[in-house]
């Protein structure tokens, strides 16, 4: 038996758990195909090469085609989208969604599943900040209709730390030790390395900097006691622009975070994440601006903005659960079996009682939850 038993970190699902997936999906695609996005189906495997630059944790589920070429089971669903725009034609902008399997070996001992189901937008070409916006949009949307208003839209910036970092002209080393120690919120670590920094004009922002998180007002008060320094400013700008449009939404929650830590290293500007209280610690959905993602794969740079949505955590959180009418068997001898067809095909919920006998045919309703109706060809219909 052990031989044909799953590979660690992978699970199969059944019934309401996979029913459940498929109905958050289905809204998700409708929504989207009917505000004007384009479906993109990309191959489950991709060379290795893809996403040699990036820390995706891809090794675990390497493969060899006919070829002999190395490829991985995707680890990430954007950078395919960015491979497929660099190597086709496909005239720009353009506003994509998907929806498919991603393959990462999750953290030890997290409990995490190594094979995930992601929905996303991908917005090619647009820089304005009203393409974040629709971002953040969407993820409003995701809270009102399935996630009875408990979604936390938690907005940074991904270049605000290393900006302020670089104008401190630190070693590399030490400056790496700071980002991490604000990413990970370890404020002890932090006012230990910061002991190191001779920034005196910029320490009084620089020690208050772990704790510049919570509500736009929370931080502004925060922030109108310290000078934020000038390379970060533009940066700020744009955070509060889009903080301040999510925040007018009705019924949503919306924090920023002068510290985030960034999803991946291709985002280049405001980085948008979701996230319930009763969830495992798991963001529902991240994404954000990645500017300078199809450099790596062509010369000219086009803006873009993404978003992931991780459906299987989706699904845990969500309100919504999945409706469906009882379903009705329909038992006929063979010489009414047209009869029956008739029936099946009238009503969506009716299928026909795969049995030769109707006790067979009741057993058979009974472990699914079905009613049984059967035909005669002296009584016509009845429900048994």
């Amino acid at each position: 038996m052990s031989s044909i038993a799953l590979p660690a970190g992978l699970r199969d699902q059944f019934g309401t758990e996979a029913e459940s997936k498929d109905q958050i999906s289905a809204w998700l695609m409708k929504n989207l195909r009917s505000r004007g996005y384009r479906r993109i189906i990309t191959p489950i495997v991709e060379r290795r090469d893809l996403f040699a630059e990036f820390n995706m944790q891809s090794e675990q589920y390497r493969v060899i085609d006919p070829a002999g070429d190395e490829l991985v089971l995707r680890p990430d669903l954007t950078l395919p989208v960015a491979r497929f725009l660099a190597t086709t034609n496909v005239k720009l902008p353009q506003k994509i969604y998907y929806l498919g399997e991603r393959f990462q070996a999750a953290p030890e001992l997290s409990g995490g599943k190594n094979e995930q189901t992601q929905a996303g937008i991908e917005l090619i070409g647009y820089g304005s900040l009203k393409a974040e916006m629709e971002g953040v949009i969407l993820m409003h949307q995701l809270n009102r209709h399935l996630l009875d208003n408990q979604l936390t839209i938690e907005l940074g910036h991904a270049r605000l730390v290393d900006t302020i970092l670089d104008a401190l002209e630190l070693d590399e080393e030490l400056q790496q030790q700071l980002a991490q120690a604000l990413y990970h919120k370890n404020f002890p670590a932090y006012e230990k390395l910061l002991r190191q920094v001779d920034a005196p004009q910029t320490m009084p922002f620089l020690r208050k900097w772990p704790w510049l998180f919570g509500t736009l007002a929370e931080v502004n008060d925060m922030l109108a006691e310290v000078k934020v320094p000038e390379l970060a400013r533009p940066l700020l700008g744009q955070l509060k622009t889009v903080a301040e449009f999510a925040g007018e939404l009705a019924d949503q929650q919306v924090i920023v975070d002068l510290s985030s830590a960034v999803p991946q290293k291709y985002y280049t500007g405001i980085v948008m994440k979701g996230y319930v209280e009763k969830t495992t610690g798991a963001y529902l959905i991240s994404g954000g601006r990645y500017n300078r993602l199809l450099a790596n794969f062509q010369s000219q740079l086009e803006p873009a903005v993404g978003l992931g949505i991780n459906i299987d955590a989706l699904a845990e959180a969500t309100a919504l659960k999945p409706v469906k009418k009882q379903p009705v068997f329909v038992y006929a001898p063979f010489e009414l079996l047209g009869q029956a067809a008739a029936l099946v095909e009238k009503h969506g919920n009716y299928s026909l009682a795969l049995a030769d006998s109707l006790q067979e045919a009741q057993q058979q309703a009974q472990t699914a939850g079905a009613k049984l109706v059967a035909l005669d060809a002296k009584k016509g219909m009845k429900e048994c």
